[in-house]
């Protein structure tokens, strides 16, 4: 299952090739382009982000032709910016998903993330998140590894208490009163959401119903320090690493965020929404 991080790996190996194409070795196009070495080795190994200019220093220091600089520039556009339909981000199961996110929130000190209608995985039961998964084998028609998935999922959660790390949840009431699975499932999936907003490293916020939206809250996303953007939706989930895209995110949850309502108001929500499921 491709990671976020693949796309950079791909185009750090062009950035190699093109450099031992032209018979130079790493330091030697640090000194050519005012680089720490560790920036070059960083670039080929897809552990940084290049911009647009790194290319064309690059291309400048190794002495590459247009068409390497243009099909550089056209592996970083892709870096930048993967589409993969969750058909294919699930071929693998749900556990290889879950295993693979997880390894993104440990690299990671700051998620943000949005949910308009599900809870979000880190927030979830082991009954919330065998609905789900059942409902993505289903709908995706992937291999059915469910209880593998959970466990993983589940896994997860475990960042939640680790120090030095922020959680900022910002869901749509309707995520509270969306029926993922039977009623005794819900009252305890909100349940835990009591418990969770009492963790000291995480900040959950929830937009009443009402609310004047300043976009349509169309999908959900997730924030992953300022690194890149998850952008989740029906048919597949994006990847954004662009910071202009990046940005674009951050100010749509700054202001679901400051729609939201947070500590005892929180709490009343969700106890509302709990008396629905209540019998």
């Amino acid at each position: 299952m491709a990671k976020p991080h693949d796309a950079l790996r791909v185009f750090g190996l062009q950035l190699r090739q093109v450099r031992e194409d032209a018979g130079l070795t790493g330091r030697a196009v640090a000194d050519r382009t005012g680089w720490p070495h560790s920036k070059v080795s960083k670039l080929e190994r897809g552990q940084q982000t290049a911009t647009v200019s790194d290319v064309d220093a690059w291309v400048q220091a190794t002495g590459a032709g247009s068409d390497d600089a243009e099909r550089l520039q056209g592996a970083l556009r892709k870096a930048r910016t993967e589409y993969t339909e969750w058909r294919q981000r699930l071929s693998t199961g749900t556990r290889a998903r879950q295993l693979q996110r997880r390894d993104a929130e440990a690299e990671a000190t700051l998620i943000r993330a949005f949910e308009p209608g599900v809870l979000p995985g880190l927030l979830q039961t082991a009954d919330y998140a065998r609905a789900v998964f059942q409902g993505l084998v289903s709908t995706y028609q992937i291999s059915d590894d469910v209880e593998d998935g959970v466990r993983a999922r589940l896994s997860r959660q475990e960042l939640l208490l680790q120090p030095g790390r922020r959680y900022h949840f910002v869901l749509a009431e309707t995520a509270l009163y969306c029926r993922i699975a039977d009623s005794a499932t819900m009252r305890a999936q909100l349940e835990r959401l009591l418990a969770v907003a009492r963790i000291p490293a995480v900040d959950l916020a929830v937009v009443p119903l009402g609310a004047r939206w300043p976009v349509g809250p169309l999908n959900g996303f997730w924030i992953f320090d300022r690194d890149y953007a998850l952008v989740e939706t029906l048919g597949a989930e994006l990847t954004l690493r662009e910071p202009d895209e990046i940005a674009v995110y951050e100010r749509i949850f700054e202001a679901f965020s400051r729609l939201a309502v947070r500590g005892s108001a929180v709490s009343d929500l969700i106890l509302g929404a709990t008396r629905r499921y209540a019998g």
